[in-house]
């Protein structure tokens, strides 16, 4: 990951401890739960590029 994109990360997790210290729990939780989305999006496109690579040159996946 980017350093920019770990950076956005951080932050997001900041704003929603932040959202939980207001009493704003379902939105501190939206929050969470799109940073969880990206992390499995990243995971899964990560492991596409790797086979999408290998496909290139030839190699079985």
């Amino acid at each position: 990951m980017s350093a920019k994109a770990i950076k956005a990360v951080e932050d997001a997790r900041e704003v929603a401890d932040f959202l939980d210290s207001i009493g704003e729990h379902k939105r501190a939780n939206d929050v969470r739960r799109v940073c969880r989305s990206n992390d499995s999006y990243r995971g899964t496109l990560s492991v596409l590029h790797r086979d999408n690579q290998l496909l290139r040159k030839g190699a079985p996946a």
